[in-house]
């Protein structure tokens, strides 16, 4: 079976616009997530404040670090389009995934490695930013930060945790 059957079967969820579906910080579901349709911002909190790292659009993974160690959230996910439509991939179909398709493993790896290294200049901008500001000196990228601030925390996270099925 390859990669798009395998996506097929997947249990769906649909969230609306402003609605959270985890915050940093919070332990995790052990769920992973495909996202179909809409799209979706990632907020990390650094240096006393939410900044978004990047966009989730359609046909990216996300949430792997809780099927492979079950840590805390790393990052606050938030709805940004009219709604979105999400996949959910437990613990159980990503082993069953990556039997089925090894084309599944490479892209997520693949793309795991891509934003390691685009999270990690993201966040050295952010903070070279701020060393610009405390240092008087005004940067195109804390405009930038002013005007994507979002606190995660200020809104309600939507109640995953009773609808990914355990198969």
């Amino acid at each position: 079976m390859g990669l798009k059957e395998s996506l097929a079967k997947l249990s769906m969820i649909t969230i609306k616009r402003g609605e959270v579906l985890f915050k940093e910080g919070v332990p995790s579901n052990g769920a992973m997530f495909f996202l179909f349709e809409g799209q979706l911002d990632i907020y990390k909190h650094i240096e006393g404040k939410h900044s978004k790292l990047r966009s989730i659009l359609p046909g990216e993974f996300f949430g792997e670090m809780a099927i492979i160690n079950n840590s805390p959230r790393a990052a606050s996910i938030v709805t940004v389009s009219e709604s979105a439509k999400l996949g959910i991939i437990n613990r159980n179909t990503f082993v069953k995934m990556s039997q089925e398709s090894p084309e599944f493993l490479f892209l997520l790896l693949k793309r795991v490695i891509e934003r390691l290294y685009e999270t990690d200049s993201k966040i050295r901008a952010i903070k070279r930013s701020k060393d610009d500001i405390s240092n008087g000196v005004t940067s195109p990228a804390e405009s930038e930060s002013k005007e994507e601030a979002v606190d995660p925390d200020s809104i309600p996270m939507i109640p995953v945790e009773g609808i990914i099925p355990e198969v």
